[in-house]
C-alpha cells in the first residue's frame, strides 16, 4: 500500500464517520419532534389553546384534533362556552411549525 492509497482510505474512512454523525443528528431531530407531537397528543380535543408557530402566526383555538405531522385547531373567542359554538375558521397547522403551546390566555 503505498502513500497514496493510505490517504485515500484516511479520507474514504473520515467521510463515513461524517455520514455516521449526520445520520445521528438526522434521528435526533426525529426523536425532538416526535416527543413533541406526543406532548401536543396530551393535550384533550376541545381544550382551548394558544398557539404560535415559527412565522410569528398566533392562533386562539379549541383543539379539533392531532393526526401524525398536523394539528387541527379551530378559532374561537371565548375560552368559556366554547365547546358549543360552531367554529368561525378551522386551521390545519403542521407540528413542525408549532413552536409554543399555552393554556393561557396570552397571546
Amino acid at each position: 500500500m503505498d502513500e497514496f492509497d493510505a490517504i485515500t482510505a484516511d479520507l474514504a474512512a473520515e467521510e463515513r464517520c461524517e455520514q455516521v454523525d449526520h445520520a445521528r443528528e438526522i434521528l435526533s431531530a426525529a426523536d425532538t419532534e416526535r416527543e413533541y407531537a406526543e406532548v401536543l397528543r396530551r393535550i384533550g380535543p376541545g381544550e382551548v389553546v394558544v398557539i404560535a408557530s415559527a412565522d410569528g402566526w398566533v392562533v386562539r383555538g379549541r383543539i379539533v384534533r392531532v393526526g401524525r405531522d398536523w394539528l387541527r385547531v379551530a378559532e374561537v373567542r371565548d375560552e368559556h362556552g366554547t365547546a358549543r359554538v360552531a367554529p368561525g375558521r378551522v386551521h390545519e397547522v403542521r407540528l413542525a411549525a408549532v413552536v409554543r403551546v399555552s393554556r393561557g390566555r396570552d397571546r
